[in-house]
């Protein structure tokens, strides 16, 4: 069973008494619920029809006021408001859910000298903090067989036309030039959507070519680790390198400068080198930083025990194409 609920804001007291005698009119089969607020009067009822006539009664009571949904800009007096809801639950008198159950409100508010509104035929789209501009462009027109005047669109969205030699768009003949702007902006869509995949793939492209080489110099870093080539280690590395061992971010063991680092792989206590690490696919690149992960499977001394592998992660800085701190958390 379709159920509408409709509450109807009568925001002139005075005006309760007509809005009354129009719903006694219309010899309703159920309760209507009134309540008195200080500034207006709300009516509360569940119909299983929607009542549109109810609406042209009452504006008939007022003829200098119509119906809007819309409020645009600026106040006006909203004389009576009408909200229509109907559930999600509802089912037609098939049993079928409503495809598209009611909930609006409008508004009875006072006439206003109908203008064209002006309006900038030049379109801003940002692609993400990169502003784009695109151009409805509207000539006049006319309908030969019918002599009916009206406006065109012009088949370029890229460029503002000053003169009347551009093609024109085989579309149609618009009655005003605000019809022919939001058509246009309408078409602009499937134009904007090419554009904007081509600026992410160059952008792509871009990004690419800036993180070339910081990912060459960590792959290189990550195999001359793994195979202990100290001349491959220390190829790209800063003299002023920090080097920090951690471990749930806490710093277990810390080197300053690039011979506190040789001494450091030279020693018993460094678990960087020789563990045969395979860079995962999860690069994170946010230059100067980069953050890569690894996996390993740890060294053992029994032949017969398999050990299970582990994942890890190591970040690097890098300024000048040159590595100047590594944190390993592996």
């Amino acid at each position: 069973m379709i159920e509408t609920s409709i509450t109807i804001s009568v925001n002139r007291k005075s005006d309760i008494e007509i809005i009354q005698q129009k719903i006694i009119e219309k010899s309703l089969q159920f309760p209507i619920y009134i309540c008195e607020y200080e500034n207006s009067y709300q009516i509360n009822f569940t119909s299983d029809y929607e009542e549109w006539e109810l609406d042209t009664a009452m504006q008939n009571c007022f003829p200098d006021y119509e119906y809007t949904t819309d409020l645009e800009r600026g106040c006006k007096e909203i004389r009576i408001q009408i909200s229509r809801y109907q559930s999600e639950l509802c089912t037609d008198g098939w049993g079928r859910p409503l495809e598209n159950p009611l909930d609006e409100t409008k508004y009875l508010i006072k006439k206003s000298a109908h203008k064209t509104e002006n309006f900038n035929p030049k379109i801003k789209v940002l692609f993400e903090d990169k502003e784009q501009y695109y151009y409805v462009n509207i000539v006049d027109g006319i309908n030969k067989a019918t002599d009916e005047k009206g406006f065109l669109l012009l088949d370029n969205f890229k460029t503002k036309i000053e003169d009347s030699t551009a093609e024109i768009l085989k579309d149609r003949l618009y009655k005003s030039q605000l019809e022919a702007f939001h058509s246009g902006y309408n078409k602009l869509s499937e134009l904007v959507e090419g554009d904007f995949k081509l600026y992410l793939e160059n952008k792509k492209k871009k990004t690419r070519e800036i993180e070339k080489l910081p990912r060459k110099i960590i792959r290189d870093f990550i195999k001359a680790c793994n195979s202990f080539d100290e001349l491959g280690m220390f190829k790209n590395l800063d003299k002023e390198v920090v080097y920090e061992r951690q471990l749930n971010w806490e710093t277990l063991l810390r080197t300053d400068g690039i011979t506190e680092f040789k001494e450091h792989l030279n020693s018993t206590e460094q678990k960087l080198c020789k563990k045969d690490f395979k860079i995962r696919s999860s690069w994170s690149i946010s230059l100067p930083g980069v953050t890569i992960g690894v996996k390993y499977f740890p060294k053992t001394s029994n032949s017969e025990e398999r050990p299970f592998q582990k994942y890890g992660q190591i970040q690097f800085v890098l300024e000048n194409n040159m590595i100047i701190r590594i944190i390993d958390e592996s």
